[in-house]
Parts: structure tokens; sequence; C-alpha cells
């Protein structure tokens, strides 16, 4: 099994991302950062030492804004397929071997099912509450079979659980 942490919108806010990192890094492999401010990762190698990150920038990012950086990323991991952008609009309009959709920028928690589909947004962890939405990030447990998707708050505590079958 492989685990992964999804996080989303730091916007700077290195005590709760530190606070996420050290809880979840002990197990996690991969950590996938959608968007807006993703260089705060940069400031926790310390954390990340020997662990896979994936990181697309903000719609608000210079090397966005000119292509520099890719506003796509695309990641397989135990033969599933994800597709990490910020902007949900960036995502193509058919993409039939990818069948999980990775996305930021809402700072709304989301889990959505279309035909074999599933696309998902972490929420935030900008600040406590942003938006009327609390801080939030999702821990994937990758197996061949199935995906386990927890949602957390900024304690650590699950809030949704999914289960995605890839045979479903």
């Amino acid at each position: 099994m492989s685990k992964v942490i999804i996080i989303s919108d730091t916007h700077q806010n290195q005590r709760l991302l530190r606070t996420v990192l050290q809880r979840e890094m002990p197990v996690a492999e991969y950590v996938f950062h959608l968007g807006d401010n993703y260089e705060d990762l940069d400031e926790n190698e310390d954390l990340l030492a020997g662990k896979k990150i994936v990181k697309v920038p903000g719609i608000f990012h210079p090397q966005y804004l000119d292509g520099s950086i890719p506003a796509i990323q695309r990641v397989s991991i135990k033969n599933w397929e994800f597709l990490l952008t910020h902007n949900i609009d960036d995502i193509p309009e058919i993409i039939p071997d990818h069948q999980i959709f990775l996305y930021g920028h809402t700072h709304r928690l989301d889990f959505q099912r279309a035909d074999n589909q599933y696309y998902l947004n972490p929420g935030h962890l900008k600040d406590e509450w942003d938006k009327d939405r609390p801080a939030s990030y999702a821990l994937l447990d990758v197996d061949l079979d199935q995906i386990a998707v927890l949602f957390k708050d900024k304690n650590g505590t699950v809030i949704q659980k999914n289960i995605i079958h890839r045979y479903e």
C-alpha cells in the first residue's frame, strides 16, 4: 500500500503545513501539493527527505501565467492514474486514461464521481477557517484494487471517508 498526502492552498501558513507534515510524513510515501504557494514545501525539507513530491502552481503564480511550469502533472501509483492541477478548469475535456483528478483553488473539500472518474479537492490549509470552511487535507491509501480517501481536519481527525474500487 502507498500513502499519499494531498494538500492545497497553504498560502504561506507554515504552522498548519508543518503540523500536517509532522503528523503524516512518517507513513506517507508521496506528497501532492495542488498549488497556491507550493513553494511552502521548500521550507520543510527536513520532513520531506526521501519522499516523492509532486506539485503544481496556483493560477496567480508567475510561472503558471507564463507557462514555464506545467499547470498539470500526471502520476501513476499502483496502476492508478492521477492528474493534478490547481484549477479544475485546466483539466482537458476528455482524458480516458486517468481515473483520479486532484484539484485545489476553491478551498472547499470535495469528492465527486462521474462515470469511472473521480474528482477530489482536499480543501485548504490557508488558516483555521477560510471562505467559511475549516482547514482540511486528504490522505490516500492506494492499493491495487482500491483507494481509501480520508479527508482530515487540521487536528488529523477523519471528517469524511470514501472508497474508490477499481472494478466498480
